[in-house]
């Protein structure tokens, strides 16, 4: 099931959530994350990472509140050393965090929910719209957790319509590998620079204010359905030979090709040619990102 179209549906048994309740869990999170949860309201979700003190994000994720929990979506095989790491100094604060993707379900649509980045829930389900000027669609979380057991699984087209909207992914084999603006979170308003302190925020603020990034995410298309993995490697050709040219942190296809979110130095040109290191048969070419960098 690799065609999108308005009327598409699919379970996404890629995603997990993190679970944070408790009193003390936005005095908590705030100081672990690179988004502003002080600001976040029932009606908005955010972008948003958790870092190391070296600003090495351990994992990249969607925040929204339900009820009295703030939920932490991300890539289910990242959570376990991810959830580790934000727990570690919640024995000092009125905090329970736990993984909880087995409570809940996860489903795609290509329906209109709204303008990109509003919330709509009910008691039983959570929607998130992720809607920008190219692609309608929504998330739809339900406590009922087999509520979608009858639907194809969607994760393939989901992480294609990610990568196409410059999302990219962390997932356990890149876990504690790129400060957010490799990834370009500042352009998915992923951090917030006026916050004040959280971990890693020093390299983070440094980055942005130095210029000390010289890697960037693309977007990359493949014209076949061919499946690569995370944490695989780019070479780029330089005259007769082949160097390394970056990593793939997620994969998707849709629509009869194969999509890829890439770290690549950040003067790497558009349409340019590169091969999977580990199928050098297959080649992509960059694609243009939906954001601007530049001003960031």
């Amino acid at each position: 099931m690799t065609e999108f179209t308005p009327q598409w549906q699919a379970h996404l048994p890629h995603l997990g959530i993190i679970k944070i309740t408790g009193t003390d869990k936005v005095k908590y999170i705030q100081g672990q994350v690179t988004c502003n949860i002080e600001t976040l309201n029932s009606e908005r979700w955010t972008f948003g990472a958790h870092c190391d003190f070296k600003g090495k994000m351990w994992s990249f994720f969607q925040a929204s509140f339900w009820d009295d929990a703030l939920l932490l979506i991300c890539p289910k095989d990242v959570i376990p050393s991810a959830l580790s790491e934000l727990k570690k100094y919640g024995v000092f604060s009125q905090v329970e965090i736990v993984d909880a993707s087995n409570e809940f379900s996860f489903t795609g649509s290509g329906s209109d929910a709204g303008e990109y980045g509003q919330v709509t829930c009910t008691d039983e389900q959570l929607v998130l719209s992720m809607s920008n000027q190219t692609i309608t669609r929504a998330l739809h979380v339900s406590r009922d957790s087999s509520a979608n057991s009858d639907l194809p699984d969607g994760s393939a087209v989901w992480q294609a319509l990610d990568i196409q909207s410059g999302i990219g992914a962390i997932t356990s084999s890149t876990s504690n590998e790129y400060v957010p603006q490799i990834l370009n979170l500042q352009a998915l308003d992923a951090i917030d620079f006026k916050k004040g302190c959280y971990m890693g925020q020093e390299v983070v603020a440094r980055t942005k204010y130095l210029g000390k990034n010289k890697r960037a995410g693309y977007i990359l298309k493949c014209h076949s359905l061919v499946n690569i993995q995370a944490g695989e490697l780019l070479e780029l050709q330089v005259g007769d030979n082949w160097r390394r040219g970056g990593q793939i942190l997620s994969s998707g296809q849709c629509d009869g090709h194969t999509y890829l979110f890439a770290v690549l130095p950040n003067d790497t040109e558009i349409d340019v040619p590169l091969r999977l290191k580990s199928q050098p048969d297959i080649i992509v070419s960059t694609q243009a990102l939906p954001y601007s960098l530049d001003a960031q």
